[in-house]
């Protein structure tokens, strides 16, 4: 029976409403069927009727890609007349007596029927489009016995035999089991006559499972164990270690391990990698996708970034987002299934010898040629950025510079390896060392300031005095959520770096650049008036400063503690860290930052005075007065010559 293209829109339903409506006509005719059902559904045909149809509702749902709605399909095929017995024993044929006497034998004591092959056949090649592979060679498996005992019944020849026996071998080749795969082709190619066409066919897939074993543990694959020795067998000892683990209950690996054993929530260790070595590993993704899918690998990034895409996938989009996350994981994952049948059958390690192998040293000097390109390229670039480094030094523009140096840095110079940049160190070195001398340059005294005047002595410190907003609201002024979320924007844009200098700080390699982290996390803690995590690092970064032997970013560090007391107004620690900062400042030679911080300490002294002055008139005024009897005798004569005269 044909259904035209139509009835689907008619019916507006699918497989599964198709499954659905089948059922409930079986069970109590046509008044109770489902709302989504096919047409056809709505007449109590009978299961050797109903699975043809269901049959060619798979294939169209397979041409146009549905493999879902194709596999559950060619399952109801299967099962529609399992489920109905009594509707079996009643009628096994169409109901009119013109058509064909029987279109399946069905014999309910084996419990299968004669055209099952079929859909068996047909629901293993949607699932090897699919990338399931097992369950491809469980249907061919199935569809081969199925045929052979309805080839028993009829005593002939079945249509098709030659494909069913293909298809069981094409979904074994795909569960990779190449060995498995080229003993079933010799088995079953010896049913057809060696000059027939079938013949050939097993011949093709002969040579190319040979094919396969040629590049998977042909030549190739002894240059790639000789170099890669080691981590064979540390997966060797990762594979016996998971093969004798014996699971134990967690409170006694807690208790062996003297942790505590009532934890109830773990921890989970974070992979810790360095940006060269993520950079490694996105290149070696990126050419895997490339090698194996050519231009397609951007298309598979894509629908890679799509998964965590909060656009994409919007949580408020409660309809469509749970339908969308499941569709882009399952199309990923039948990708990177694909993607790992292909690396099976010809690895990476033979692809790469296979480009090289005729013309090894044409390759090795096209490499060379390559990296001198690069290094050169890098050469250039550096000194680009070092003429940026001192332009913006000699505006005068710290936190552009700093801002600048931090993205240089992370971005591009932490990628670079010593053989495309051989002068890594110096230019390391020259770069940091000119960020510290811009912060060294902003030590100077404002002209026309009064520093004698205590609203002025931030200033002194080169420290901006902080503006009180108002936070009020009034009518037709300025919107006071916006300011609250412009806060948040800013507070969430500094906690992203600080997380970010944490994270190079634990992967960083130079004392220099330690030194120069430490400072930056310390600036930042002091910005958000955390200023014990600031006094902490900026001591922490003086004496990373120190390990290297680098004066001025020991007068950097110094500084920032210097800062933080004068906010605080601890004139005595001030006092402490000023004489340390002037004892840098003549080990640095630097005329200009003495005078700078001669003028800070004298300023500082006087405020350390009048504090102590405060202190000691406060201390008076709050001690009572004792007359002694000198005094109160001397009063007394007194008032007694003033009485007699």
């Amino acid at each position: 029976m044909a259904v035209s293209g139509e009835t689907v829109g008619l019916a507006g339903g699918g497989g599964a409403g198709g499954a659905g409506g089948a059922a409930g006509g079986a069970a109590g005719g046509v008044g109770k069927l489902a709302p989504e059902a096919f047409a056809w559904q709505h007449i109590d045909w009978p299961p050797c009727v109903q699975a043809p149809l269901f049959m060619d509702w798979g294939k169209y749902y397979s041409r146009r890609l549905l493999n879902s709605k194709a596999i559950e399909c060619y399952g109801r095929a299967l099962a529609v007349c399992k489920e109905e017995p009594q509707k079996q024993k009643r009628s096994c044929k169409y109901p009119s007596p013109e058509m064909p006497a029987s279109i399946r034998n069905c014999t309910i004591e084996q419990g299968v029927c004669r055209n099952d092959y079929t859909a068996l056949f047909h629901r293993s090649l949607c699932q090897r489009s699919i990338a399931q592979s097992e369950g491809a060679f469980e249907d061919a498996t199935r569809a081969k016995d199925m045929m052979w005992l309805a080839q028993k019944q009829v005593d002939n020849n079945v249509v098709g035999s030659a494909d069913v026996l293909m298809a069981e071998c094409d979904a074994l080749f795909d569960c990779n089991e190449f060995e498995e795969t080229l003993r079933t082709l010799h088995t079953e190619a010896r049913f057809y006559n060696p000059a027939s066409q079938m013949q050939r066919r097993f011949d093709v897939r002969k040579k190319k499972i040979t094919g396969v074993f040629e590049d998977t543990v042909g030549a190739t694959l002894g240059p790639f164990l000789q170099q890669n020795s080691a981590a064979i067998d540390e997966v060797l000892r990762r594979r016996q270690e998971l093969a004798a683990f014996v699971p134990r209950p967690l409170w006694k690996k807690l208790k062996e391990q003297q942790q505590c054993d009532v934890q109830s929530v773990l921890e989970r260790k974070t992979e810790t990698l360095t940006s060269l070595e993520r950079a490694r590993r996105r290149a070696s993704k990126s050419f895997y996708n490339h090698q194996y899918l050519g231009r397609s690998a951007v298309d598979v990034a894509l629908l890679q970034q799509l998964r965590s895409n909060q656009i994409f996938l919007n949580p408020l989009m409660h309809g469509t987002t749970p339908y969308l996350r499941q569709l882009s994981g399952e199309q990923y994952g039948i990708v990177r299934k694909f993607m790992k049948m292909m690396h099976a059958r010809n690895p990476l390690y033979n692809s790469k010898t296979a480009k090289c192998q005729s013309t090894s040293e044409r390759c090795e000097r096209s490499r060379e040629r390559y990296l001198f390109h690069v290094e050169y390229q890098t050469r250039r670039d550096c000194l680009r950025m070092l003429r940026d480094v001192r332009r913006l030094r000699a505006a005068g523009n710290v936190e552009g510079l700093t801002n600048y140096i931090e993205h240089i840095m992370s971005k591009i110079i932490d990628l670079k390896t010593h053989r495309t940049l051989p002068w890594k160190w110096e230019f390391v070195n020259d770069v940091y060392n000119t960020l510290a001398l811009a912060h060294v340059d902003q030590c100077a005294l404002p002209a026309n300031v009064d520093f004698l005047n205590p609203k002025n002595r931030l200033l002194l410190y080169l420290l901006q005095p902080e503006r009180a907003k108002d936070m009020t609201v009034s009518f037709g002024g300025p919107n006071l959520y916006m300011e609250i979320k412009k806060e948040e924007a800013r507070q969430n844009r500094s906690n992203q770096k600080m997380d970010q200098l944490e994270e190079r700080l634990r992967n960083s390699r130079y004392p220099i650049e330690r030194a120069y982290l430490r400072f930056e996390l310390a600036r930042g803690h002091f910005k958000e008036f955390r200023f014990d995590k600031s006094l902490v690092l900026a001591r922490s970064a003086f004496n990373e400063a120190r390990s290297c032997n680098s004066l001025i970013w020991r007068y950097n560090s110094i500084f920032l503690v210097c800062q933080v007391h004068a906010v605080l107004s601890r004139f005595e620690r001030l006092k402490e860290s000023l004489a340390k900062a002037s004892q840098l400042a003549k080990e640095l030679k630097s005329t200009k930052l003495m005078a700078y911080l001669a003028i800070c300490n004298t300023i500082n002294e006087n405020d350390l005075n009048l504090r102590k002055l405060r202190h000691s008139e406060q201390s008076l005024r709050s001690k009572p007065r004792k007359r002694t009897i000198s005094a109160v005798s001397s009063l007394h004569s007194l008032n007694n010559s003033n009485a007699y005269s």
